[in-house]
């Protein structure tokens, strides 16, 4: 930085210093302070979410601004293609979520400031369940344990009312942090916004469902119901520290200049400090941002004003090289100014940035209490996307010593880049080592093509927005949605519905959007799974089979995120290609020998991986002896938690007294909230965050050594007689909710029958005699999404394989088939594993004959599935998929013929019929050289016990 912007900074930094202690004096003369007893006594400070200086000219609430000029609709007026993007993304859809819904119902039971009284009495007559730990008996109050003490609240609501609202509800949860609540906390001297104590989000008013709307405390209003809205991240302006933050912001300046008045930005400020150009510390690993969920301060002048803060510039500068993203794409960039006569707009470097994302995708616990087992809560690592990224070769931070320039990328250069047709990985990313351009596009309906940012946002959630569907209509109002029971989680009987989530109006639903898919095609370019063993083995004897997986497609872990429910893992079978028949897995590391491994469970049972927990898992859940990548919380008790509330951080450096300490060994608390927690590095590995759960098995991002997983304890048991060849196959699945949590937070969602019991009718999973109808394919709870497959073929010594005819056995739709899913996968499945099967062998046609661009993958042992681009086919218009002669099977011959099918889809929007399921193993198919092959029925799985 040059000594002109340095001293430009220092003057900026004490005008805006000086301006904001104007307005807290202000405030503090005018309101009064809130009440000692609302919050915990020894809590830490936090700023207000918004630019205090400007909240002085234009304070909260902005609900009326929400629900008007700063409305998605009146976004999609001129922005068609980005608010089409948006909608059915889980942005748009964070308030709707049910899961999050349902964990914040829970969590803030668990956690309530009203003993166990905001749980109702369940109408079915079971008993009372009473979630609060630190309930006093039946009185309404909670006595928390403070460490030192205890404190005893008594008000409806919860502790973590706005920590689980500010980045799934953010307007409400801005509204309700009232700039009379905004001031300088005695002990530290910093600014902390209190919550208004009556927000209370999850409460049910008198209405029967939780998350009620109380137009009057802008709770659950249309703008909270519709997520993450455009304005939010438009307007977000500066940074914040959260309590137990992992990173501090630089304190002597943002970077951002207020607008303190009414008039224009462009009136009120200098134009030298309008457009935001620089970071605010260039040489702090997080360029000076403050890194926290919910670190975001948005500026109330931009929401009032029609404002927009963003990559593009105003619009009286000319456009100038964006250095920074140049070397992301290898490629002249510009910062360009907009050109808008709606409203105005200003460049804010920070939208460009990974520490953007981090204020909602770096979440830490920020409670100062102890659990029930006398184990310290704040400061859990709840979720360390953002942390996980700066520790990899993608950051370009000061001090990242993985970085590599060839991979240079930030969050928004990823999921931003993703759309139809480009997955947006590093797999995909990239073409011989270089990267690929950046998407282009008008950003404005019918204005000059830019450089263009995608707004799917899409992570792996292919569940979440199948159900869902987009968060608006029409009309700009907020779609039909399941509405949770306040009676859910009521009830201490297992067998009683309130004993997990109820919901009412469980079919409700947007219009079917892209998400779900481009989150599977996400999905299916993250990882690199390589298989291998002997080509021969003898029967009788057992072939030893290797297996690796390498996270080599995310800049972050694998998976990543809510911890609650995130799970892939990875599933082993072999079959005996002349009869079909399938061969045991042996696997040494539990000494267990079974026909297959990682298939879904079909009793209710306890895990093998936590003896002496009694750690019980439903039917339906991953074979707990399968290899996971996972991570599992605990509350210091070495047994597992579904509890986040509660669980603490096993290498969390503490105190005597079980108080956390920062590098001087002060207690981080009200009067040290600056101060930083440190994670004790207990394994080794560089990753300051995974000893802080009991058990953490997730991928690193490359370089970390961590990145990758080798197994070698795997091997094919090949009983006397066997034929061969022998086919050898391992698949990678994700589930964005597994079975314990999908059963406890969704309710009659996932168990849709409503008999307390899982039935995927996939992977082996019990079955009530129901097809999956919808793609990835799954009945009940969240389907496992097949990222990779790999084949390996094994020959049987002294077994001639002469006459073994590569063949196809099945294709879906069925051959003119009607009414078929707009979203439709086609799928063909063959006698054995194939090779030189793409989107060239395996194509499709409109009925013009006019190709639809589509990738092709591997999703089962022998099933292929082909992915359009567009996600949607035309309603009503017949396809017709061929696959070409030559395709070659890894144990046998090549087809000899090429096939064809046609289908027509449905015109009724999301009806549709067919059966998605994707057979497991292999169909034996035997002719003599020359014979004809035998075509079988498809997708008629194996399932377990109905």
């Amino acid at each position: 930085m040059s000594e002109t912007s340095r001293n430009g900074t220092l003057r900026l930094g004490l005008t805006i210093g000086l301006a904001f202690a104007t307005v807290l004096a202000v405030v503090a003369l005018v309101y009064p302070y809130a009440p000692p007893g609302d919050e915990l006594p020894n809590r830490i400070p936090e700023a207000a979410p918004y630019v205090t200086a400007e909240a002085a000219f234009s304070g909260p609430p902005f609900e009326e601004y929400w629900q008007e000029a700063n409305h998605p609709g009146q976004c999609r007026n001129c922005h068609q293609k980005i608010f089409d993007e948006w909608n059915g993304s889980m942005m748009a859809n964070a308030w709707r979520d049910p899961a999050w819904r349902a964990a914040f119902l829970l969590s803030a039971r668990e956690i309530s400031t009203r003993g166990n009284c905001d749980t109702p009495t369940p109408p079915d007559g079971t008993q009372k369940a009473r979630p609060n730990p630190f309930a006093s008996g039946d009185e309404c109050v909670t006595r928390f344990d403070l460490g030192i003490g205890h404190h005893t609240l008594a008000r409806s609501g919860s502790l973590v009312d706005g920590l689980c609202s500010r980045c799934h509800m953010p307007t409400n949860y801005i509204d309700n942090v009232p700039l009379q609540n905004v001031k300088i906390d005695g002990p530290s001297g910093l600014e902390h916004g209190a919550l208004d104590v009556n927000f209370n989000p999850t409460s049910d008013n008198g209405t029967g469902f939780a998350f009620a709307t109380v137009e009057s405390q802008w709770r659950n209003t249309d703008s909270g119901k519709s997520g993450v809205v455009c304005m939010v991240c438009h307007s977000l302006a500066e940074t914040r520290n959260t309590p137990y933050h992992n990173q501090a912001g630089t304190a002597a300046a943002t970077g951002y200049a207020p607008a303190m008045g009414t008039a224009s930005r462009a009136r009120l400020v200098p134009p030298v400090q309008q457009d935001i150009l620089d970071v605010p510390d260039g040489a702090a690993r997080n360029l000076g941002y403050g890194i926290g969920g919910g670190a975001y301060r948005l500026s109330p002048h931009a929401i009032r004003f029609p404002e927009r803060l963003g990559p593009l510039s105003s619009p009286r500068r000319l456009a100038e090289p964006d250095g920074y993203l140049s070397s992301v794409f290898k490629k002249p960039a510009a910062v360009e100014p907009i050109d808008s006569p709606k409203h105005d707009a200003y460049r804010q470097v920070f939208s460009t940035r990974a520490e953007f994302c981090s204020t909602c995708h770096d979440v830490t616990n920020p409670l100062t209490i102890k659990n029930r087992v006398g184990k310290w809560v704040g400061g859990f690592p709840i979720e360390r996307t953002y942390a996980e990224w700066a520790s990899s070769r993608y950051a370009d931070r000061p001090g990242n010593r993985s970085f590599d320039p060839a991979f240079k990328r930030d969050c928004q250069t990823c999921h931003m880049e993703q759309d139809y047709g480009q997955p947006g990985t590093a797999q995909t990313l990239y073409k011989s080592g270089s990267p690929i351009p950046p998407l282009s596009g008008p950003v404005v309906t019918g204005g000059p093509v830019r450089t263009y940012f995608s707004h799917h946002f899409v992570g792996g959630n292919a569940y979440m927005t199948h159900v869902l569907g987009t968060d608006m209509d029409a009309a700009g109002g907020v779609e039909s949605y399941p509405e949770l029971s306040t009676f859910s989680f009521s009830s201490a009987d297992e067998k009683s519905i309130y004993h997990n989530a109820y919901w009412k109006n469980a079919d409700g639903h947007g219009a079917p959007s892209q998400q779900a898919r481009l989150a599977w095609d996400r999905l299916r370019n993250v990882l690199a799974l390589e298989l291998s063993g002997p080509t021969k083995a003898s029967a009788g004897a057992n072939a030893p089979i290797m297996v690796s997986v390498t996270n080599s497609g995310s800049g972050h872990n694998f998976p990543t995120g809510f911890p609650e429910g995130r799970v892939a893992w990875l599933a082993m079978s072999a079959f005996d290609l002349a009869t079909g028949r399938e061969l045991p897995i042996h696997d040494s590391f539990w000494s267990r020998t079974s026909m297959g491994v990682g298939r879904f469970t079909t009793i209710d049972m306890t895990d093998p991986s936590f003896p002496g927990c009694g750690w019980k898992i439903p039917a339906g859940s991953p074979d707990p002896f399968a290899y996971q990548f996972k991570a599992v919380a605990t509350l210091g008790d070495n047994c597992p938690t579904l509890e986040l509330v509660y669980a603490t951080a096993r290498n969390l450096a503490t105190n005597a007294q079980g108080l956390p300490i920062d590098g001087r060994g002060v207690v981080i608390d009200r009067s040290n909230p600056l101060g930083l927690p440190i994670f004790r590095d207990l394994n080794g590995n560089g990753d300051l965050y995974d000893d802080a759960f009991l058990r953490d098995t997730r991928l690193r991002p490359l370089p970390n050594a961590g990145a990758t997983i080798t197994l070698n304890r795997y091997s094919v048991v090949i009983p006397p007689g066997t034929r061969g060849p022998i086919a050898v196959s391992a698949t990678v699945y994700y589930q964005s909710l597994e079975a314990i949590v999908a059963k406890k937070f969704l309710g009659n969602l996932a168990d849709t029958n409503m008999n307390f019991m899982l039935e995927p009718c996939v992977l082996g999973g019990r079955c009530d005699g129901r097809h999956p109808r919808r793609e990835p394919a799954v009945v009940e709870g969240a389907p496992p999404v097949p990222m990779e497959v790999r084949n390996w073929i094994i020959r049987v010594d002294g077994v001639s394989q002469d006459g073994i005819e590569t063949a196809i056995v099945g294709t879906y739709p069925a051959r003119d088939a009607l009414g078929v899913f707009q979203d439709v996968v086609p799928k063909v499945t063959f006698s054995e594993p194939v090779s030189r099967l793409n989107n060239e062998t395996f194509s499709l046609t409109d009925s013009t004959g006019a190709p639809v661009a589509a990738s092709v993958d591997q999703i089962g042992d022998g099933t292929w599935g082909l992915f359009p681009d567009r996600v949607f086919l035309t309603p009503g218009e017949t396809y017709t998929a061929r696959v070409s002669a030559g395709v070659c099977g890894s144990a046998g011959d090549c087809t000899k013929r090429p096939l064809a099918w046609s289908f027509t889809v449905t015109s009724r929007g999301a009806e549709g019929a067919g059966d998605t399921s994707v057979p497991l193993g292999f169909q034996p198919l035997e002719t003599r050289r020359g014979g004809s092959a035998r075509q079988t029925r498809p997708h008629a799985e194996r399932h377990g016990a109905r």
